[in-house]
């Protein structure tokens, strides 16, 4: 699973192309010869209807400010960062996960530090662009986690069907279509529990996502609440 760990400290656009990446190529078509996984195929024709949420993790739609902030009312900032230029140029530098979190938490302190005057007010709005930012990005994730798994709901109950065609085939037949039919049917249940599975490994890694942009978060705020409780260096 090495693309998955490729993407780890990737942007939202790009976890969620890889995630439906994976689902279009392997739904595409089947090969030409399958080789059965009897794990797989049990797992998967077993399969009953899952929830929307299909993680161990406790689904939380959204983060609240308060759980992650202590510092200045957030409101107007929320509505004005996007209008300073450095502040949003910040906000675009350490907001993603590609930049390691403690190079972002140097940043911030690095921004904060050129800052005297109206200190409070600039990492105040650092923190509600970096809040809306990443709360954004955490939302996108969430939506892609409940579309891949309808997906594979739609994929467990065509592994079903096709194990119900196959039972209706009598298996001592000599027809030469109702074994050619068996073949074609055991192969694509084959393909399809091997998808199945393929997309399932991935899971746990996909549904620790939305947390660690939490856990980010967090940190990015806590640097510019040291910072606001921090007097401001003498020029």
């Amino acid at each position: 699973m090495k693309s998955v760990g490729l993407w780890l400290g990737l942007g939202t656009a790009t976890t969620i192309a890889l995630m439906s990446a994976l689902a279009r190529a392997q739904d595409a078509s089947a090969p030409d010869v399958a080789t059965p996984e009897a794990t797989a195929n049990e797992a998967a024709s077993n399969a009953s209807p899952k929830s929307e949420w299909p993680c161990e993790q406790t689904e939380r739609p959204e983060i609240s400010i308060g759980s992650v902030w202590q510092g200045p009312d957030t409101e107007g900032a929320s509505e004005s960062w996007r209008k300073d230029e450095a502040v949003a140029a910040l906000v675009e530098q350490v907001a993603p996960r590609r930049m390691p979190q403690d190079q972002a938490i140097t940043a911030v302190h690095r921004f904060s530090a050129g800052y005297k005057q109206d200190r409070a007010t600039v990492l105040t709005a650092v923190f509600a662009g970096l809040f809306e930012t990443m709360s954004d990005e955490r939302g996108e994730i969430i939506r892609g986690i409940k579309h891949f798994n309808n997906r594979q709901d739609s994929l467990a109950q065509r592994i079903q069907e096709g194990w119900k065609q196959m039972d209706a085939l009598d298996p001592s037949s000599t027809d030469q279509k109702v074994i050619e039919q068996r073949v074609l049917l055991q192969q694509t249940i084959d393909w399809d529990s091997r998808v199945f599975d393929d997309r399932e490994r991935l899971l746990p890694v996909i549904c620790q996502q939305p947390s660690i942009i939490e856990q980010r978060l967090f940190a990015l705020s806590r640097a510019i609440q040291e910072d606001l409780n921090t007097p401001a260096p003498n020029p």
